[in-house]
């Protein structure tokens, strides 16, 4: 089992899809800016992870849930992080391929930095 399944269904036995996870996936994504910023917003590292720990955690009540189809689900919310992160607001995208295709691989790199965590990280009690 990978860091990031555990941890999906951990959460989801938990504390259910409808309570929100944001509060307790905090101590295994870290806060980044957001202790900076008063915790008035979280950095956009952080914001993709917990949207993938959000998306692999609503997926666990579905059985035979591909990695493909989580991707699938997280493409969209990433892209919404990407165009309001500092780095891209305000700016006009001149290839939206290649920016659809960025988008992708913030998202599948996010994945694949959680899976290449050690499952024990992630507390059940």
């Amino acid at each position: 089992m990978t860091f990031l399944k555990k941890l999906g269904t951990v959460l989801a036995n938990l504390a259910g899809i409808a309570a929100g996870i944001g509060p307790i996936i905090v101590p295994f994504l870290g806060s980044g800016k957001a202790a900076q910023i008063a915790g008035t917003a979280v950095n956009d590292l952080t914001a993709i992870g917990s949207t993938v720990v959000q998306i692999e955690t609503a997926f666990t009540a579905i059985p035979g849930a591909t990695g493909a189809q989580k991707l699938a689900a997280a493409i969209p919310l990433v892209g919404n992080i990407i165009k309001t992160s500092e780095l891209v607001a305000g700016k006009k995208v001149a290839n939206e391929e290649l920016f659809t295709k960025a988008i992708q691989e913030y998202a599948q790199a996010t994945v694949d930095l959680l899976n290449s965590l050690d499952q024990d990280a992630v507390k059940t009690a």
